[in-house]
């Protein structure tokens, strides 16, 4: 028999088993189907989902013009769970209020206005720690005034406030069944919701700074500066940082004494303010300084052109706006504004800036009085 031949007659005969073996498996379940099919169509049959998110409603109501004055145009809000790590961060501008879902856990919260890169003024560092988190001045360039000679200034901090809150999301607060639901249908929230109530804190406050003066009528112009003021402050403590730094005092206001005549105007009064964060901390109160902690320097351009410099030790004169109460100084206290008079009746008219005579550069006039100073003269008034 020829080869050829009895291969392709074997390999028919194989192909016709396995088409056998397919038809008895289609009408096997042919068989099963048709048996089946009572069962199945007697069922009701809906496409159903499990309900249960395992986490509560948090809500969070802001107030920010009882102190803080104003309402921003956005926010961030950062929460650290179980711990002191920073786990959730969100920027909205939507600062009215802001709605979470969040699991069983405690939690400690912070929000301020705006976001972090949007200050000029200040850098941030620590974010990713709740309790470390602090924001610092920026510098200004070190100037060349012959009179503070590569002082570097802090920049004037920007209107920055913050809510800070620790609470807990307890199981009960969650929706911890599951239940099975029709997918066209809402699934019902049978959650209540914890709502936190929150009012934003300041974290600069206003220095406020009035200076006699004797001589008035030759003074032509004032700059100044002062150290020891804090340098930042701590995001979540509300306390300021011990570092510390010079603020630059350059819009000054001048008026005569009231009881002066316009001839006279010996006397008479120089007045400015600066945004600062406030005390370093740790001498928040008056007891924990020492004159020496903050230094006032001013600098006068008389009517002749000269400049005369007044130093004056001044870390036990700067106030809170309020008496010290029991002895203490709570992290409220921070954001009132701070009051330096330099005038009586801490300092006496010897002691506070006493210009000398001067005349206008190109008067002609004949001048006979002895200066008292030189030109250009530093003078440090110890107290």
């Amino acid at each position: 028999m020829n080869k050829r031949y009895d291969n392709r007659v074997f390999r028919a005969c194989g192909a016709s088993g396995l088409h056998g073996l397919r038809c008895a498996g289609y009408y096997f379940l042919f068989i099963i189907s048709y048996l089946l099919f009572p069962v199945l169509s007697a069922c009701d049959r809906y496409e159903v989902e499990t309900y249960y998110t395992g986490k509560a409603n948090v809500r969070v109501v802001l107030d920010w013009k009882t102190r803080f004055g104003e309402v921003p145009t956005g926010m961030t809000i950062m929460l650290a769970k179980d711990g002191d790590a920073i786990t959730y961060t969100d920027i909205t501008n939507d600062v009215s209020f802001y709605d979470m879902e969040l699991e069983p856990g405690e939690y400690k919260m912070l929000v301020f206005n705006r976001t972090a890169g949007e200050f000029g003024s200040m850098r941030f560092s620590q974010m990713k720690s709740f309790n470390d988190a602090f924001a610092y001045a920026n510098q200004l360039e070190r100037t060349t005034d012959f009179w503070d000679v590569n002082a570097s200034y802090m920049r004037e901090p920007e209107h920055i406030g913050c809510a800070v809150d620790t609470f807990t999301v307890l199981p009960e607060m969650t929706d911890g069944n599951f239940r099975f639901i029709n997918w066209r249908d809402k699934a019902p929230d049978t959650r209540e919701t914890l709502v936190l109530p929150e009012v934003v804190e300041p974290m600069t406050t206003e220095l406020y700074i009035r200076v006699k003066i004797i001589g008035y009528k030759y003074m032509a112009s004032v700059v100044g500066n002062i150290s020891g003021m804090a340098n930042g402050f701590y995001l979540s403590q509300a306390w300021r940082r011990e570092q510390t730094g010079y603020h630059y005092l350059g819009d000054w206001n001048s008026y005569p004494a009231p009881e002066e005549s316009t001839e006279t105007m010996s006397v008479g009064y120089i007045t400015t303010k600066v945004s600062v964060f406030g005390m370093p901390h740790g001498r928040e109160m008056l007891s924990q300084r020492v004159p020496d902690h903050n230094m006032v320097s001013l600098c006068f351009t008389l009517i002749d052109g000269t400049q005369h410099v007044f130093r004056y030790p001044v870390g036990d004169k700067i106030k809170y706006e309020i008496a010290e109460l029991n002895g203490y100084f709570s992290k409220v206290d921070v954001t009132l504004d701070l009051d330096l008079e330099i005038i009586t009746p801490f300092y006496q008219d010897d002691e506070v800036p006493n210009l000398p005579y001067a005349q206008p550069n190109g008067t002609g006039a004949f001048d006979a009085e002895v200066e008292p100073w030189g030109d250009d003269e530093i003078v440090d008034v110890p107290m």
